[in-house]
């Protein structure tokens, strides 16, 4: 367990660090989210594009959704000009899409500081292979907000585990 935090905080300094190289500074973990500030959403430590498992047994049909891997974390990094605008707000929340049928809104989670990895909730459900976005907004989901803020989108690929698991347990263990 403290090795998964180890690495999990590595991955997130990992990813900070690579802001500073894509575009200057970038505040320090756990400094608080403020209004008029720019920032990059992360997922499993990834900025701008991800693999997210997801496991999801049997047969993969499109449009099919599952649930996700555990141990997989969301973050946000300050950075001096990055893809995202605060605006007024003082928080990101995010998010994936696309949504499960039927759904009307997203399991979201909250952030309230730069640098502070958050697991992604067991109840999030997400296609089981494929693509999609991780949506980093100061604005909440669908609600009316004021003109100013910029949300950053992370491309997502899903990569179903479950498969390749099965897959591997069909051949049989080797002579």
């Amino acid at each position: 367990m403290r090795d998964r935090s180890i690495i999990r905080s590595a991955a997130v300094a990992a990813a900070i660090i690579a802001c500073v190289g894509a575009g200057g500074g970038v505040a320090l973990a756990q400094t608080p989210i403020k209004p008029k500030q720019h920032f990059a959403g992360i997922v499993n430590g990834q900025q701008g594009s991800a693999v997210v498992y997801t496991v999801c047994p049997g047969p993969i049909t499109r449009h099919r959704f599952g649930p996700l891997k555990g141990g997989q974390t969301m973050a946000v990094a300050e950075t001096a000009s990055g893809p995202g605008y605060t605006g007024p707000f003082s928080q990101v929340y995010s998010w994936f899409q696309p949504l499960p049928a039927g759904a009307t809104s997203p399991v979201t989670l909250t952030f309230t500081q730069y640098g502070v990895a958050q697991n992604i909730p067991a109840s999030v459900r997400v296609p089981c292979d494929g693509t999609g976005q991780a949506v980093f907004s100061s604005c909440p989901y669908r609600a009316p907000c004021p003109f100013g803020w910029v949300p950053d989108t992370v491309r997502v690929k899903f990569e179903n585990i479950a498969v390749s698991l099965s897959r591997g347990r069909a051949r049989g263990p080797r002579p």
